[in-house]
């Protein structure tokens, strides 16, 4: 090989070395930069779930049931019958948390030749009264009764108390002047009111009668017992007889029993 080839290969092999250098030094800074990239992206991602940054909002939790309140023949605690049910509702739920139920509202019907507006319009012993739209908002066992001409239009109406003995009620609710309320014994009823009497219901039910104010009859009483009736003592309760249901007001009734 002569002295000129010689030079020429030495030359092509150096001007390769080199672009293969550059090549490798330029992939080094590419991988530099991806990796800086990443690394800032990462750490974006992270500031933005930090303490400073604004999460989403999460949905508000309901208001657990809570708090006590008294009723009596005139109303729900300082709420008269012929409140409005809008402020009956956003009264109670401030003082008692959320209600668990709502029914209705609900459009009564006509009977020919009945009075009143009934809840089935081809039965005339299904539940009625007064108003041709009801509708009932609960906290545990305590339920206010609204009605009226139209749904926009409803006022408190009644309530009911309910529920057996055993029954751990969210709310406190007790009658207004005596402080007696469900799971109470029949003593401390009668100790309060005592004029109350005892009295058989449907199925040989615990009902008392004379009661200090008119409630709603639910087709056994107006307000009632736990345990049986005895035909043989019909004014006396058997030991053990708690206080299951309580009412007042006005309220849809069964046409029947």
């Amino acid at each position: 090989m002569t002295d000129t080839l010689r030079q020429h290969s030495q030359d092509a092999a150096d001007t390769g070395g080199r672009r293969r250098t550059r090549g490798l030094l330029l992939l080094a800074v590419c991988a530099v930069v991806v990796g800086v990239g990443v690394l800032g992206l990462t750490r974006v991602l992270a500031d933005d779930t930090g303490p400073g940054s604004a999460a989403p909002p999460s949905p508000s939790p309901a208001t657990p049931m809570g708090g006590s309140i008294t009723v009596s023949g005139s109303g729900v605690g300082t709420l008269a019958f012929g409140t409005d049910a809008e402020e009956v509702v956003a009264v109670l739920t401030e003082r008692l948390g959320d209600p668990d139920r709502r029914n209705g509202p609900q459009r009564y019907f006509r009977i020919r030749g009945s009075e009143g507006w009934f809840e089935d319009a081809a039965d005339p012993i299904s539940p009625s009264w007064h108003y041709p739209v009801t509708s009932q908002t609960c906290w545990d066992a305590l339920c206010v009764i609204f009605g009226g001409d139209q749904p926009q239009t409803l006022q408190l109406r009644g309530w009911v108390l309910a529920g057996e003995p055993t029954q751990e009620t969210g709310v406190d609710v007790r009658l207004a002047g005596s402080g007696v309320g469900l799971g109470d014994p029949w003593r401390r009823l009668h100790a309060a009111y005592p004029g109350t009497t005892i009295n058989g219901g449907e199925g040989a039910s615990l009902t008392v009668r004379d009661t200090p104010w008119s409630g709603i009859f639910d087709g056994v009483g107006e307000w009632r017992l736990s345990g049986q009736w005895d035909f043989t003592h019909p004014n006396h309760a058997p030991a053990g007889s708690r206080l299951i249901r309580l009412s007042g007001g006005d309220g849809p009734e069964p046409g029947c029993c």
